[in-house]
C-alpha cells in the first residue's frame, strides 16, 4: 500500500513505469487472481510439480489420482496466469549430478502449443 496524497504526477509516471519494468517473483498460491503479460515458471520436474509429496500419496510412488489431479490444477493456476507468453523450464540435471526427469505435465501440453528451446536457436 502506498499514500499518493503527496506524489507528483510526474512521480506517479516514473513509479507505473518502474512498475511495468519490474519482475515479480510469487508463489503459485500467492499468484491467484493475479495476471503477468509473461509467466516464466521453473523447475518443471517430477518431485517439484508435481510435488514428491504427491507423487508418494499411495506410499508406492506413483501418486494417488486426487493427489495428481490437486498437482494439476496447481500447475494450471500458474499457466494461467500468463497474458501472452507462458515459459516453462526444468532441469535435466541436478546440481549433485543425477539425473532430473521433465513433469509428466508436459508431455501433456498440445505439442501445437509448444515451442521447444531447440526450435528457438
Amino acid at each position: 500500500v502506498r499514500d499518493t496524497s503527496a506524489t507528483r504526477p510526474e512521480q506517479d509516471a516514473a513509479a507505473e513505469e518502474a512498475a511495468r519494468d519490474a519482475l515479480t517473483l510469487c508463489t503459485i498460491h500467492g499468484s491467484k487472481g493475479l495476471e503477468w503479460p509473461t509467466v516464466l515458471v521453473v523447475r518443471m520436474n517430477e518431485g517439484e510439480c508435481p510435488s514428491s509429496a504427491a507423487l508418494t500419496a499411495d506410499g508406492g510412488g506413483g501418486g494417488t489420482d486426487e493427489a495428481l489431479e490437486d498437482e494439476r490444477r496447481l500447475a494450471y493456476v500458474a499457466f494461467s496466469r500468463a497474458k501472452a507468453r507462458l515459459i516453462l523450464s526444468f532441469v535435466a540435471t541436478e546440481p549433485s549430478g543425477a539425473s532430473a526427469t521433465p513433469s509428466r505435465f508436459l508431455g501433456e501440453i498440445p505439442a501445437a502449443l509448444t515451442v521447444r528451446d531447440s526450435q528457438l536457436r
